[in-house]
């Protein structure tokens, strides 16, 4: 009578030692190498980058196009899971009808997702994201389809990472992965504020400028405390570096007033641009509403048409004018690239070794001035374009509800 209990004791002794067994055997998550960084794109056609820290959360989110702009408007990404942003752009994207419901085929409806790095835990977070938004397309009711896209090549990343942050292309090319996403992180955290394409780039470049700019006049300043037969020198410095800080100005005025500025063509053309991806996304989503063989279906995909056609003449005005402002803005970039290097053959001419003894004995103080300059910086163009960051992020955010407020009467659209 006491042998059944014992054997079932035994037994049950037995499949815990399994189940523990099986449990220690377990495979665990792949986690991120310390100190690494992550890019994460998510590119619906809106086309959103992020990039997630060694704990595995987004630190920063860039709009990689105007409909990017539009959909991250107002969205508190940081601090989410790479998961929980891809399931936010998938909603979002349904929400505003650049993801569309209804009779559509799935490729379509096409979430393109890529991950940096070819670690166990790059590998394992790709898989994640895809799954998570599969589910979420799924839980909306889309007929889409989630693929990889391919990630940033290092040339790719090398030339991204050279044109956000002030590093030379020698120290770029000395950097490896893990440096130049650190130095893009950076970068992105800092603009974090500027949503749009062109802000940041305006801001890139009058940095990049400024602090060129910046180091010279330091030098300038160290010359005329030598004094004495050092003022001749200084003087001849000095009027070069006043011509390179017009050039410097020349462009930067030109790229606010063509390429910023709410009164601006381009400007205006975006504008223009915006309100025909509202009208055309609308009707998608209304024919896409549609039974394939009813009455309606037939006329709407006509009007689809046609609005395609002054959606891509909307596209191409757009773009020709970007066409035209950057030719113009390359010849006056040139001028400004002149004056530079008219103040390198006078630092070739007239610097002597005593300049060159000086210069170097106040590295330390140069240095300073300087990284005091680049700190700052941020905090100059933000109050010099506060009210332009307002009206940018109001317009992207009116434009986001003008889109979700079009997919509330999709049912019932006014065709022309």
């Amino acid at each position: 009578m006491k042998t059944r209990p014992l054997c079932a004791l035994l037994c049950m002794m037995m499949l815990l030692a399994t189940l523990s067994l099986v449990s220690c055997n377990e495979k665990q998550p792949a986690t991120p190498e310390e100190g690494t960084v992550t890019r994460m794109t998510v590119d619906i056609n809106p086309s959103v980058e992020f990039l997630v820290d060694d704990q595995g959360l987004i630190i920063s989110a860039t709009a990689l196009n105007d409909d990017g702009s539009i959909l991250i408007a107002g969205e508190a990404f940081v601090g989410k899971t790479p998961e929980e942003a891809a399931d936010m752009m998938v909603n979002l994207a349904t929400e505003t009808g650049y993801l569309v419901k209804g009779n559509v085929e799935a490729d379509q409806n096409t979430v393109e997702i890529s991950i940096s790095g070819n670690s166990e835990y790059a590998r394992e977070l790709t898989e994640r994201v895809q799954q998570s938004a599969t589910e979420a397309l799924a839980a909306l009711d889309i007929n889409g389809a989630v693929a990889t896209a391919q990630a940033l090549s290092l040339d790719a990343l090398r030339a991204m990472a050279l044109s956000t942050a002030l590093y030379t292309q020698e120290e770029i090319d000395a950097m490896d992965e893990k440096q130049l996403y650190t130095v893009l992180a950076q970068s992105r955290v800092e603009t974090a504020l500027l949503l749009t394409a062109e802000m940041r780039e305006a801001y890139y470049a009058a940095k990049e400028s400024r602090i060129s700019f910046a180091e010279r006049e330091e030098t300038a300043r160290i010359i005329e405390e030598m004094g004495g037969i050092y003022k001749v020198t200084h003087a001849a410095y000095k009027a070069a570096l006043d011509a390179y800080s017009s050039a410097i100005l020349a462009v930067e005025d030109f790229r606010y007033e063509t390429l910023i500025s709410p009164e601006s063509p381009y400007q205006k053309s975006l504008a223009e641009l915006r309100a025909a991806k509202t009208e055309l996304l609308t009707k998608k989503n209304y024919v896409a509403s549609l039974e394939v063989d009813g009455a309606l279906y037939a006329q709407a995909t006509v009007d689809l048409t046609l609005t395609e056609e002054q959606y891509n003449k909307a596209l191409a005005a757009y773009e020709a004018l970007g066409a035209q402002a950057d030719a113009a803005l390359l010849e006056l970039i040139n001028v400004m690239k002149q004056a530079e290097a008219k103040l390198i053959e006078l630092e070739a001419q007239l610097f002597d070794e005593n300049i060159e003894t000086t210069l170097q004995a106040k590295a330390s103080e140069i240095e300073a001035n300087l990284n005091a300059a680049k700190d700052s910086y941020f905090a100059e163009f933000e109050a010099a374009h506060a009210e332009d960051i307002a009206a940018m992020e109001a317009q992207l955010l009116a434009e986001k509800q003008a889109l979700k407020d079009s997919m509330q009467g999709t049912g019932t659209p006014e065709t022309n």
